[in-house]
């Protein structure tokens, strides 16, 4: 009887233990509730919170990213810029070049002469030489109406103003300094006076003889008006860039029924050669 008794009373303090641990683990969990009920609000305001914080920050190294790109791009764009202008002054030097070695290279074909007739005089043995004189362009085609000199002798002087210029001219191609520049004055005989040769170009006048097809620049006309004044101030003729201004005279023993070249060479000076029949030039 007192073994059932003390088995009775455990069992009723196991019930009770058990009925404390439900109670104990109800109040939790209806804390628990409570308290989620109580904070859920702030719980979500933290949440969002946190949510946008993470936004502005990826949004942030989005905009950091486009920037750097930006300026990436800028910089590349500038570089291209700068490369376009480079390339584009090459090709401007790579022209003048290329302009500067062809004017180099270059004799300009700016007279034709032609021995019309040749008589020797029985008295005194001297030669008269009829000659035809047309300037020409530089391939060949007469720039005007041949003009036609008695001449006294058998030896032919062409007598002419030259300009040469500063080899820097030539180099970057100046349109009016690129290559020597020629007047012709006078023709004359052998046993002749120059002064008393057949005038050419008058001193003011328009030129033919530069293979320019006649077109002559106001800086041009300017060294042909002053050409003397220029010759003998070399200040001023620094100042236009010029290196030599002079007059020369060509001259060559001609025969009858020869057809001869006048060539204005690049490096300056004029020559005079016989031309061949394949270099006879074309009629006007």
């Amino acid at each position: 009887m007192s073994r059932m008794m003390e088995n009775v009373a455990t069992v009723n303090s196991l019930v009770r233990t058990f009925l404390a641990v439900v109670l104990v683990g109800a109040a939790g969990l209806g804390g628990w509730k409570a308290y989620q009920t109580y904070y859920a609000a702030d719980l979500e305001r933290q949440s969002q919170i946190e949510a946008l914080t993470a936004a502005r920050e990826e949004l942030a190294a989005r905009d950091k990213t486009i920037r750097e790109k930006e300026e990436l791009l800028t910089a590349k764009t500038a570089e291209i810029a700068e490369l376009n202008v480079t390339i584009e002054e090459q090709d401007q030097k790579i022209d003048q070049l290329d302009t500067s070695l062809r004017l180099l290279k270059v004799d300009h074909r700016i007279a034709n002469l032609t021995i019309d007739d040749q008589t020797t005089d029985p008295a005194t043995g001297k030669i008269a030489t009829t000659v035809s004189f047309v300037e020409v362009n530089d391939e060949g085609y007469p720039m005007g109406e041949p003009r036609q000199f008695q001449l006294e002798g058998d030896v032919v002087y062409i007598d002419h103003w030259v300009v040469k210029f500063d080899d820097k001219y030539v180099e970057e191609a100046d349109l009016d300094r690129s290559t020597s520049i020629v007047l012709f004055r006078r023709i004359f005989g052998e046993y002749q006076e120059p002064s008393q040769g057949f005038t050419i170009d008058e001193v003011g006048s328009r030129p033919l003889a530069y293979g320019r097809g006649g077109q002559m620049s106001d800086f041009e006309r300017q060294i042909w008006s002053d050409f003397w004044n220029i010759a003998n101030n070399p200040v001023r003729a620094k100042e236009l860039g010029i290196r030599a201004a002079h007059g020369e005279a060509v001259s060559i023993k001609t025969e009858k029924g020869r057809r001869y070249q006048v060539q204005l060479r690049a490096s300056g000076g004029l020559s005079i050669t016989p031309l061949t029949e394949s270099a006879t030039p074309p009629s006007a």
